[in-house]
């Protein structure tokens, strides 16, 4: 900054480096490195559009920042419940040790979870099925041969 600035220009750069002090302290300078060029920029030239910019920037990489720290941090939740409502759900244990190998990201925990709820949902389902049939049969009774008609098929003419 040029000792000729104007005195809001001050204002700016003082609440600038702060934001950048701080989100430079947590966020790492690869994943900053935009927001660190629009600083750079503002540092050379100060002017209020280049401020938004460099503010702009910070935040969005401050956001991206936490949105994937968040991510990481769910994703590995996420997948260990999925792994574990599979285990209950009677998924063998060489099919268990193969998943487990998979990245722990938000991703595959949803899937993992998914598939547990389609495979409990099959057993639902299977549960139901076998609960109708022993009632029909209950109902009806057993019968000894199907009831089905061996008359011959009429034909088309031709």
């Amino acid at each position: 900054m040029t000792a000729t600035a104007h005195p809001d220009q001050a204002v700016l750069a003082t609440l600038l480096l702060r934001q950048a002090e701080r989100v430079l302290a947590a966020v790492p300078r690869d994943e900053a490195r935009e927001a660190l060029d629009a600083v750079r920029a503002f540092a050379a030239a100060p002017a209020p559009d280049r401020y938004l910019v460099a503010v702009r920037l910070l935040r969005a990489a401050e956001r991206q920042h936490k949105l994937a720290a968040l991510g990481r941090a769910l994703g590995a939740q996420r997948a260990a419940q999925g792994l574990d409502s599979l285990a209950s759900a009677g998924v063998a244990p060489e099919l268990l040790a193969a998943l487990r190998a998979l990245p722990t990201d938000a991703r595959n925990g949803r899937r993992l979870a998914v598939i547990s709820d389609l495979i409990e949902t099959y057993r639902l389902i299977n549960v139901r099925a076998a609960a109708a049939r022993r009632a029909l049969y209950l109902t009806v009774g057993a019968s000894k041969t199907p009831r089905r008609t061996q008359t011959p098929r009429r034909q088309r003419p031709v």
